[in-house]
């Protein structure tokens, strides 16, 4: 049933696309009908974590003449977030940026990325892009094309309203999503999972000191009116890719095939160089904003960003033994 409601969701904004395309004069449509690929992103395309599917989409239609076109449906106005992979799987859309944190429950492996210390084109050569491609081949269902996340080390911070000069959250609240649980309560605080939309409000009465956030982007939600501080340790890596359902790529010709994972390598690239820039920019904004920077000495801060990880792992490797033995290693650990 959900399916079918998706289907006929998006062919009603196919359909639009399509009265659009014939309304306008094109000489050259005649000549060869374009693949074109139906794609989403599980955020709104002026979020930042957005921008690597507009890169995407603007490498391929340019690469490929018209011959491929990506086009862009939206976001969570089309098919709902914790949907899209499903969506993807099955064949109602053709391709999507994918954030490994909302298809847990599909490839619950894919959250490894979050752990990488190192770059997409090194993961490339050392066998984690093959494992990762892999899994979300046997158990996703779909191609896993390209990592897109950039900003190794830089995904996610701590935000608070309460002073610290050293990383112990003991008697904090903190609004967590999985990703910040196992450190909110390694460090002795509280961890609350609540959707964005609460946040400001929790934050406003007290009812969390502080929340786990993308390194940017607290700006979109009017948080830094009620944000005091920002701990000024970064850790983890954006878990975002690009994937393309298998059953469309194995019918894409093989020149398609070949330019699409070339377009993947260099979008890699691009990427990362994008969301540092973007990150440089970020802080200054936040300083802008009235945010103040908590640095804890070298030491601390070396404690808090390694127990990040450790415990990161730990949960990891709790619930995918064999696959974390395989992957930490090449993780830049």
């Amino acid at each position: 049933m959900l399916v079918k409601k998706l289907v006929n969701r998006i062919s009603c904004i196919l359909a639009a696309v399509a009265v659009l395309a014939f309304a306008a004069p094109n000489p050259s449509a005649a000549q060869e009908t374009p693949i074109v690929l139906k794609g989403l992103t599980p955020w709104v395309m002026s979020y930042y974590w957005s921008e690597p599917f507009a890169m995407f989409q603007k490498m391929v239609n340019k690469r490929f003449k018209g011959k491929v076109l990506v086009s862009y449906l939206g976001s969570n106005e089309v098919v709902p977030t914790f949907e899209q992979f499903e969506a993807l799987r099955n064949g109602v859309i053709d391709v999507a940026l994918v954030a490994a944190s909302y298809y847990t429950g599909q490839v619950p492996e894919a959250s490894a990325l979050l752990y990488s210390k190192v770059s997409p084109s090194e993961l490339r050569k050392n066998g984690y892009y093959d494992l990762m491609r892999e899994v979300h081949l046997e158990k996703g269902g779909v191609i896993y094309l390209a990592n897109v996340s950039g900003g190794v080390g830089k995904a996610f911070r701590m935000f608070t309203n309460e002073k610290l000069d050293k990383p112990d959250f003991t008697g904090l609240k903190f609004r967590v999503t999985p990703v910040y649980i196992e450190l909110v309560k390694a460090l002795g605080g509280t961890p609350i999972v609540m959707p964005p939309s609460e946040i400001y409000t929790a934050l406003e009465r007290g009812v969390v000191d502080g929340y786990g956030w993308s390194y940017g982007g607290i700006e979109d939600f009017g948080w830094e009116e009620v944000t005091k501080y920002v701990i000024d340790h970064p850790f983890y890596t954006a878990n975002i890719s690009i994937a393309i359902n298998a059953d469309v790529w194995n019918k894409l010709p093989q020149d398609v095939r070949d330019g699409l994972e070339e377009v993947a390598i260099e979008l890699e690239a691009k990427a990362e160089k994008w969301m540092d820039n973007y990150i440089a920019k970020e802080d200054i904004l936040l300083r802008g904003l009235g945010v103040e920077f908590i640095k804890f000495s070298p030491a601390e801060g070396e404690k808090f960003v390694r127990t990040a990880y450790e415990e990161g792992w730990k949960a990891y490797t709790a619930k995918h033994p064999e696959f974390a033995a395989k992957i930490r290693p090449l993780s830049g650990e």
